[in-house]
């Protein structure tokens, strides 16, 4: 199964570590793993300008202009889970 994230995008469940809103970027830690991310080349992100969180998975962290909420209702969606 996989997880549509914006623009086009797809990431396969099983790869999925955590969605996380980009507001948490505030953190200091969350800010040292996404620029030490970004300088080791782990770190993708979609053409769009206008982010809304960050998924981490087993290969890269890929921005998306979807709120988590979204992303965790398809995901429920789609595996027929409680919400």
């Amino acid at each position: 199964m996989f997880l549509h994230i914006g623009n086009s995008r797809i990431v396969f469940y099983k790869d999925i570590i955590g969605i996380f809103d980009l507001k948490l970027m505030n953190n200091p830690i969350n800010k040292q793993f996404l620029e030490s991310a970004r300088i080791k080349d782990f770190y993708r992100h979609l053409k769009q300008k206008k982010h809304k969180s960050f998924i981490v998975t087993s290969s890269e962290v890929l921005l998306s202009p979807l709120v988590p909420s979204t992303l965790a209702r398809r995901k429920s969606v789609a595996l027929n889970l409680p919400e």
